[in-house]
């Protein structure tokens, strides 16, 4: 090495080494136990481009194949979307109540088209929406594709057609300015970010392609770096860790059976002999000659053989801790608590259940906020559009000012209580000290207030018109529910009594 290039060599490691004194952060520096560490740190839409359908693929056969990543997924979708998001309007008229005529004009349209809001006519709004949420999970995006159908009996001709993010590419893609710029299928301005359009490549046909404008594509992902086009999988962080813990399991088994499978080994000082001896059966895979054991008797010793008990290796007491572990590890990731995953709640009591709930619905909230805005609130301001425009809703004012009209509550699924009698008094503490409103209480259960009071108007006008009388529970009984049990029993006993008496009379 000529002194030129070692000199050039030792000021390099010295500007290294001084910089690294000079680091502030331990992160940033590289101690001997670091090794080579040096990670990529690309551009967010190279990284997720490189990685995104190899991630996509590997999470969806965790969730065909693994329980622990098919079970994440359910719950995740569940508690986001579950049987439904429930919707109502909250239209306020000038004197700031609600406007109860527009509001249940504009609900009762709602629910008209979301019974045919799929281009493919199989899927309610619920039901597609709960695609969304899944698709979002196993690939970290959905895309909807606003279709205007031509079928005159349908209520409104807006429907929406789910594409799968694979459909996405830029092969053969003409972008619709030629300023733009195309990255995975998605073209954009470069200097605003704003999105101009979306490139499909259908996976079944080589070389087919078609364009969409963005105002024409509902696109939901979340974003997690600043000009990030496209999402992923939330799960990615597990998936290699799942997908080591499910060759662990399989590979236990395996050993569990195959030990399980020979209870003896025969050591004979006559191999010759014992091969070529008469009543020994052939395993029809490999040809040799094997021998059963019936009852875990064996009939005969020839002089010299020593016979040896195989022992099965059960899986050992550090097995279960270590995939305790891995679940545990796996729900950080996904999200959803270990208890839920693993379907393990030994050892709970209610104050680490409710712990583990509360936590859970902390969770979820930003979830399901960010799922409605962006699957729900879409569809929903596009339908009122067409709604008004065809005449189809009333709704005077709309076109100068259509976010007054637009104001809505989307309830998720909500969570019913461990506890129903300690949570209930809490409730009645809070709304007699007045630091919670019934409508909140009604929400975390995944209810609405008003639909609540119409259950009860109605269950207590059926009661006048079938003249029963509710039983009147005393305040000594409020507190044993086992009591107010029995006594609601023995009121319907009684009632059927005054029935069959009655019958006989007549």
């Amino acid at each position: 090495m000529s002194g030129f290039f070692r000199r050039l060599r030792d000021n390099y490691r010295l500007l290294t080494q001084l910089r690294e004194r000079s680091a502030q952060y331990a992160a940033a520096k590289s101690p001997r136990t670091a090794g080579t560490w040096s990670p990529v740190d690309s551009p967010v839409n190279e990284i997720i481009g490189a990685s995104s359908a190899n991630v996509r693929a590997r999470v969806r056969q965790l969730v065909r194949d693994m329980p622990f990543f098919a079970r994440a997924v359910n719950i995740m979708t569940e508690y986001t979307v579950g049987e439904g998001i429930g919707f109502q309007s909250r239209v306020k008229g000038a004197d700031g109540k609600l406007d109860i005529r527009n509001c249940t004009a504009i609900e009762d349209a709602f629910k008209w088209w979301s019974d045919e809001a799929d281009f493919s006519g199989r899927l309610h709004f619920n039901e597609i929406i709960e695609l969304d949420k899944r698709q979002d999970c196993e690939c970290g995006e959905f895309l909807m594709i606003q279709r205007q159908s031509a079928d005159p009996a349908r209520y409104l001709p807006f429907a929406l057609q789910l594409i799968e993010a694979d459909w996405l590419d830029s092969m053969g893609a003409r972008p619709f300015l030629a300023s733009s710029t195309i990255d995975q299928g998605i073209e954009y301005n470069p200097v605003t970010g704003q999105t101009i359009g979306f490139h499909f490549a259908d996976p079944d046909s080589w070389g087919k392609s078609s364009r969409v404008r963005a105002d024409q594509v509902i696109h939901g992902f979340q974003t997690l770096r600043p000009g990030q086009l496209r999402g992923i999988s939330p799960f990615a962080p597990g998936v290699m860790l799942a997908n080591d813990l499910a060759a662990m399991m399989d590979a236990t088994v395996d050993a569990t059976k195959l030990a399980a499978k020979w209870l003896a080994l025969v050591e004979t000082p006559d191999p010759a002999g014992r091969q070529v001896g008469v009543g020994f059966k052939t395993d029809s895979t490999t040809g040799n000659r094997i021998e059963e054991l019936e009852n875990a008797i064996i009939d005969y010793l020839r002089p010299g053989e020593k016979v040896t008990l195989s022992t099965n290796p059960n899986p050992g007491q550090t097995f279960v801790p270590f995939v305790k572990l891995v679940l545990c590890m796996f729900s950080v990731t996904t999200g959803a608590p270990y208890e839920l995953i693993s379907g393990n709640y030994e050892g709970l009591n209610y104050t680490v259940s409710r712990t583990v709930r509360n936590d859970f619905a902390h969770t979820l909230r930003p979830i399901c906020a960010r799922h409605i805005r962006h699957a729900c609130m879409p569809p929903f301001k596009i339908v009122m559009d067409q709604a008004v425009l065809r005449g189809k809703l009333a709704l005077p004012g709309y076109w100068t000012n259509p976010r007054r009209f637009w104001v809505s509550e989307w309830q998720p699924p909500g969570m019913e209580p461990i506890d129903p009698l300690k949570e209930s008094k809490a409730a009645a503490d809070d709304l007699a000290n007045l630091l919670r409103s019934p409508q909140e209480i009604v929400k975390r259960r995944g209810r609405d207030l008003e639909d609540v009071y119409n259950e009860i108007a109605a269950a207590k006008k059926m009661a006048d018109d079938l003249e029963i009388t509710p039983v009147e529970v005393s305040t000594a009984l409020a507190g044993n529910p086992a009591a107010v049990e029995d006594q609601k029993a023995l009121s319907v006993q009684l009632i059927e009594l005054v029935d069959k008496l009655e019958m006989l009379n007549l």
